[in-house]
């Protein structure tokens, strides 16, 4: 099998339980993931894993962007040529969803930063502030970010071949099975305990899974089905076990 190389990030951001094995890893694994082969992109200590899972970064936005192309394109393309690039084509569609989700996601990281008062939480952060400290970005458009980006261009749009030569969705990749429950979902169930609203992260989880016949959510109140999501060891019981 094949990896494709779409290049690196200046900088990575990784959580390591416990802390003080951080150096240890880096030295035995992280340096040759990318400064080591690629000159770039050395590994930062962030302080815990509730600060990567409230970051905008892939979880949040690859199904932000799988929901743009259904939203768009009802997941369906004649031919293989006429899928979109996931990043290079991005639309306004998608970037009007990612922001609405990012605001969503700011919400949170506020009510987090409220119950934890006694925690600074420097790199749980918003898409545009990610990408300037991943990327050195200095785009403040979600949409020209993508487009411009020379290290997304080629990632393709993960889609099945339909018998007719039809490109559909894949709702198998792991924008969706991964990315939901272990991305948006940890992030609706952070705001459910500290009561926050998040219209926009509602919406994207109840179409995904009635795609994927999941049930995360329930349609008539928007609260996490906890029975279900306790039978896949995906949440804890309590926010206040979420920090170590």
């Amino acid at each position: 099998e094949s990896v494709a190389n779409y290049g690196g990030k200046k900088t990575n951001l990784c959580a390591v339980s416990p802390s003080h094995k951080f150096d240890d890893l880096n030295t035995w694994l992280l340096e040759d993931i990318s400064l080591k082969p690629l000159g770039e992109g050395k590994f930062v200590q962030s302080c815990n894993f509730l600060s990567l899972t409230l970051s905008v970064d892939n979880q949040i936005i690859h199904p932000s962007r799988c929901y743009g192309l259904w939203r768009r394109y009802e997941g369906h393309w004649p031919s293989l040529d006429e899928v979109p690039k996931f990043y290079r084509d991005f639309d306004e569609c998608s970037s009007v969803i990612l922001t609405n989700i990012d605001n969503d996601c700011s919400a949170v990281r506020a009510a987090v930063r409220k119950h934890f008062p006694d925690q600074s939480f420097p790199h749980m952060l918003s898409y545009s502030d990610l990408k300037c400290f991943s990327h050195l970005s200095t785009h403040v458009n979600i949409k020209a970010s993508f487009r411009d980006s020379n290290q997304l261009g080629l990632v393709k749009t993960p889609t099945v071949e339909q018998d007719d030569g039809s490109q559909r969705l894949d709702l198998n990749s792991r924008f969706f099975s991964d990315d939901i429950p272990y991305g948006l979902l940890l992030v609706k169930w952070i705001a459910e305990q500290l009561n926050v609203r998040t219209e926009y992260i509602d919406e994207v989880i109840l179409w995904a899974q009635g795609l994927r016949n999941e049930h995360w959510m329930n349609e008539e109140d928007k609260t996490i089905d906890m029975e279900f999501c306790m039978q896949h060891k995906r949440l804890t019981d309590s926010v206040d076990e979420i920090l170590d």
